[in-house]
């Protein structure tokens, strides 16, 4: 018993059953419970405690649950009457709520959309249910002198190797990309296939939305987007019906077996038809299946849950030496893992088919839309400030009859957050009527959703923004002293007007950072896209063309196509208006041009760039000659084994007297350079001019190199120059020639200074985007200042009135007003030249062309700074100067 004598009951289950019973309840209860329990310790000690708890449950009831004490109503009272005064003060104050309504309305609109932007572009690949587990592989290959190379596409072996060395893996998908003529019959089109692992719907969280959505992709079946069905079959039903593709030599029919919802425009992945890669033979040739050091598709690997990256990376090593043994020495051959969701803005891994964006931009657009939103808050903050004079009365009043500090900033808060509320409000429906014409401005699909998430960070921005904006002025008026409101003295001190002056430099400082950058930022964009790249481009054009059926083979799909454009280049010539025709395999205003290696005769590793032309491609596009003649299409010398370098490639090479010489490697066929052209841009301009090797014969160059990257379509391109006076009459010249030479094929063309437009496409949006938000701004900035000035303008209202009565013009008045605020505009001015010099200059890095950022733009952005002063400065001088002197100086 001497045991049993020290049970007692739970505390816990004590503490509740104290917590929620009603007091006049609880010692009847406590007593019978009590009982219970001595009761139960001498004959179940063991279970008295459990029991005990479940007794205090048992009397968890309605009726014995405490009444909750009623929320001070005095709280509730207090903070409606306060909304409801701020509502008749901003209806009162029309003028000034219109502008702080406006205002944030407009800043808030640009921080909705360029948030939006920046979120998506955050936001790619992370929908993924198994996201977290997803990484690409990437390769990296290094064997000294220059011989390093870097993928994130992968030898096809790698993912079998992997799935059977490597037990964290769960699972590996192939993804890989390629032109495919689409039909059979008449009217084929050239269309982007993807072929990819048959358990790629497994892995990847796209939406099915009918068909076989368990096994989508078995052997000769397609999956198409919600468009293509819509493109191939109309109206009609799409699943089960056949679509043919030819595949190299062959015309191959698969069979719809599903529809997915077309692709999120936040995916790297970016699909409208998937076929199966599980008849790899179809794709690949049998060497490519077996090639370590071949690279095609991409490869992802999900990894078992729990595993860590850096663990499954550790094994690698000794994988890669298991596989290929004496093949390559150590440290030779490196494999690593790159989270999916990591890819699309990480620039420090090459590209693939995933389009990786550059952050820096995405940061920069971020920091835009936040500037302009601060300079709303900031514009808000000012005019609420430079009425705190007109209100000191209504302050006085409060604090006579007893009002607190405290309720004081709470009801200038509650306007504050009113306003920011209304304001929000406007702001998102000037977002949604601006959404489309954001979208065609920045190239994207963005929607505004009313999710709850999204409706609790609308709520979440009222009430920041509310507090932020509205917490100065707050503090100015509930810190007014009563005996200065009766004597009409000044509102705040000393502080209160250094916290104005700088709020002045600041909002200063950020227009004149905006514009000039703005202005810098088109400065590059205008030099990038009207600088002398070394070719003609202007109303150039080329059509994309096809190889022959059975034309199997890169070098094989290279002659075929050439063979066609002299067929069309014969009949684009009967035209007056077409000149210049020539064909090359790859073309200006496209990336990835065919680049080779080999081993010079010292032994060290070369790579350049080779271009298949015919005879016209230097004088078609009015390249300079430096050295040596161009292609002669009467001599068939030319044609076997003539090439052509640029000066780049003389410098690389180290040749003097190039001409007549050959490239200094000992495995290629018969070749000797007849001319060296003046360096041209066939890259972009972020990247300096590199070595190109321009022949007609792709053989003897191909013979005596170790190494091929090719990121283009190789097949041959028809150019010309038009010379007639309206560009819309190409497309009917083409469509007519194209129709009765290749009436079975898609009529593809593009104008060349259109595609090189588009290598810009990223700074260009950035730009426009860029430039709308400086406007914007600089309408918030003006509305900054009309609220300074209406501050200085109701704290001078006496010594204006004094200033007129000795017959001061507005011109004086004025000068008292700009003194204000030249000081600060020359300050903001002077921080802005080192910003703005520093932040562009990280920003222009990017380009090996670039503008020098000169004193200009600065005294351009601080004119134009001024004259937004200027202006709204000689507004108040007009109005001040027709205040009455008898208004102005009664004082009592």
């Amino acid at each position: 018993m001497s045991k049993q004598q020290h049970i007692s009951p739970p505390r816990l289950a004590k503490r509740f059953l104290r917590l929620y019973c009603r007091q006049e309840f609880l010692e009847e209860i406590e007593g019978d419970i009590y009982e219970l329990f001595d009761r139960r310790v001498s004959q179940k000690p063991r279970r008295a405690r459990w029991l005990f708890c479940w007794d205090v449950l048992r009397f968890f009831r309605p009726m014995n649950i405490k009444r909750i004490k009623t929320t001070n109503s005095n709280i509730i009272n207090m903070t409606r009457n306060n909304f409801k005064v701020a509502a008749r003060v901003l209806w009162k104050q029309k003028t000034n709520t219109v502008l702080n309504i406006g205002s944030i309305a407009v800043g808030m609109a640009c921080f909705i959309l360029i948030g939006l932007y920046v979120r998506q572009e955050l936001s790619f690949d992370k929908f993924h249910d198994k996201g977290d587990r997803i990484y690409r592989t990437w390769t990296k290959e290094d064997y000294g002198q220059g011989q390093q190379f870097f993928y994130t596409s992968s030898p096809l072996p790698l993912a079998p190797t992997l799935e059977a060395n490597i037990p964290e893996v769960e699972a590996t998908v192939l993804v890989d990309y390629s032109n495919f003529l689409v039909g059979d019959g008449e009217n084929r089109l050239n269309e982007r296939v993807a072929f990819v692992s048959p358990n790629f719907f497994d892995v990847f969280s796209f939406k099915l939305l009918k068909g076989n959505v368990q096994k989508p992709l078995e052997r000769n079946t397609i999956v198409l987007s919600e468009d293509y069905a819509l493109k191939y079959f109309g109206s009609e039903e799409a699943v089960g019906k056949h679509i043919t593709l030819q595949v190299n030599d062959n015309k191959v029919s698969y069979e719809v077996s599903a529809i997915m919802a077309n692709m999120p425009s936040n995916t790297g992945f970016q699909m409208n038809m998937i076929v199966s890669n599980e008849d790899k033979e179809r794709f690949y040739n049998p060497r490519a299946l077996q090639a370590w050091f071949n690279i095609a598709p991409e490869t992802f690997v999900l990894l078992r849950e729990n595993t860590s990256a850096q663990e499954v990376v550790e094994k690698f090593p000794e994988m890669i030496n298991s596989v290929l043994g004496d093949r390559i020495e150590e440290g030779q051959y490196e494999l690593g893992l790159q989270l999916l969701e990591d890819i699309h803005l990480n620039p420090d891994f090459p590209a693939a088919s995933m389009p990786v964006g550059n952050p820096r931009y995405v940061y920069v657009l971020a920091t835009i839309g936040m500037l302009v939103l601060v300079m709303a808050c900031i514009n808000y903050t000012t005019l609420s400030t430079g009425q705190s004079i007109r209100r000191s009365k209504e302050v006085g009043i409060r604090k006579v009859v007893g009002a607190q500090k405290g309720g004081l900033i709470w009801q200038y808060l509650s306007e504050s957050i009113l306003i920011t509320a209304f304001a929000t409000l406007a702001g998102v429906a000037l977002a949604l009527f601006l959404l489309p014409t954001f979208n065609h401005l920045a190239g994207t699909q963005i929607a505004i959703i009313f999710d709850l998430q999204n409706l609790l960070l609308l709520i979440s921005i009222i009430l920041l923004v509310g507090i932020a904006t509205g917490l100065y002025p707050a503090f100015v008026l509930s810190n007014l002293k009563l005996i200065n409101i009766l004597r009409g003295g000044k509102s705040g001190g000393r502080g209160a007007g250094i916290f104005r002056k700088s709020l002045v430099v600041f909002q200063l400082l950020l227009t004149i950072f905006l514009i000039s950058g703005s202005l810098i930022m088109r400065q590059q964009l205008n030099f990038l896209q009207s600088s002398d790249v070394g070719y003609e481009k202007d109303a150039m054009v080329y059509v994309n063309l096809y190889p022959k059926e059975g034309a199997n083979g890169m070098l094989n799909g290279i002659v075929s196509g050439f063979e066609n454009a002299e067929l069309l280049k014969a009949r684009l010539s009967q035209y007056p208006e077409v000149s210049g025709l020539g064909a090359a395999n790859h073309m200006f205003g496209s990336t990835g041009w065919t680049q080779v290696g080999f081993n010079d005769v010292n032994g060290q590793f070369r790579q350049f760039y080779v271009l298949a032309t015919d005879a016209h491609f230097v004088d078609g596009f009015n390249i300079a000659m430096k050295e040596g003649r161009a292609f002669d299409e009467d001599m068939e010398v030319d044609k076997r084994e003539s090439i052509i370098i640029n000066q780049a490639a003389v410098d690389y090479f180290g040749l003097e007297d190039p001409v007549g010489k050959k490239l200094p490697g000992n495995d290629f066929g018969n070749h000797r350079i007849i001319g060296v052209t003046e360096n041209f841009n066939f890259q972009s301009l972020h990247t300096d001019v590199e070595p190109l090797i321009i022949v007609q014969n792709l053989s003897p160059i191909f013979a005596g190199i170790s190494d091929v990257t090719i990121n283009d379509n190789p097949i041959p391109k028809v150019f010309f120059k038009y010379t007639g006076q309206n560009l819309l009459a190409v497309r009917d010249i083409l469509d007519e020639a194209w129709s009765e030479l290749f009436p079975n094929e898609e009529l593809n063309f593009s104008f060349i200074d259109e595609r090189l437009r588009l290598l810009y496409e990223n700074e260009a949006r950035v730009n426009k985007i860029a430039g709308v938000a400086t406007v914007i701004s600089i309408l918030i900035a003006a509305f900054g200042l009309l609220g300074l000035t209406i501050l200085v303008v109701n704290t001078k209202v006496k010594e204006i009135g004094i200033r007129k009565v000795l017959g001061a013009s507005p011109i004086t008045i004025m000068n008292i007003l700009l003194r204000q605020f030249s000081i600060q505009l020359g300050l903001a001015f002077l921080i802005s030249i080192p910003v703005t010099w520093y932040l562009m200059n990280q920003w222009l890095s990017d380009f090996a062309y670039r503008v020098d950022i000169g004193l200009l733009v600065f005294v351009a952005s601080g004119f134009l700074s001024f004259l937004i002063m200027l202006s709204v400065i000689v507004y108040h001088a007009v109005r001040a100067s027709r205040i009455n002197p008898v208004n102005a100086l009664r004082v009592e």
